[in-house]
């Protein structure tokens, strides 16, 4: 005999909505009233990283990694700086490299980041030393911040 049993909820799945929280909630009368509201989208992410594989979020924001973070002069102190500018006069914004530590001593990430709760990234190559991260993380900050400063002097990215 086969029985096969009906779901009206799968949770595996996903049947149900996959996003519980996207659901609207309140009366329907306020619910009519957000959805004629235009929504804008996404947040912007600037500058955008050009390396493969790298994760872009807004750092200490609930979409960031949930792994403890050190900036890279921090860590490594032959590096005599607390970030590269992001224009040629320098006095706009900094972006200044990390370097998240993975669960259970598993290794290092390297990244750069426009401060906290700013546009941030973070590569996907597994550093298994710390100062290693480090230079490579201060190597990527100074990437994006050269290829800002490019972007902001001609419009256009190299």
């Amino acid at each position: 005999m086969n029985h096969t049993l009906k779901r009206e909820l799968a949770f595996a799945g996903f049947a149900f909505p996959k996003y519980v929280w996207t659901l609207p909630q309140g009366p329907l009368s306020k619910r009519l009233e957000r959805a004629k509201v235009a929504s804008t989208g996404p947040y912007y992410h600037s500058p955008k990283p050009n390396q493969c594989g790298a994760l872009g979020f807004y750092l200490d924001s609930d979409g960031a990694p949930g792994l403890r973070w050190r900036y890279c002069d921090d860590i490594a102190r032959s590096i005599g700086h607390t970030g590269w500018f992001t224009d040629e006069y320098g006095d706009s914004e900094t972006i200044r490299g990390i370097v998240m530590r993975l669960p259970a001593n598993r290794g290092f990430l390297a990244g750069w980041t426009m401060g906290e709760g700013m546009a941030s990234a973070i590569d996907a190559d597994i550093y298994d030393d710390e100062t290693a991260a480090a230079y490579a993380a201060d190597s990527m900050a100074e990437h994006v911040a050269e290829r800002e400063r490019e972007f902001t002097e001609d419009g256009t990215l190299a």
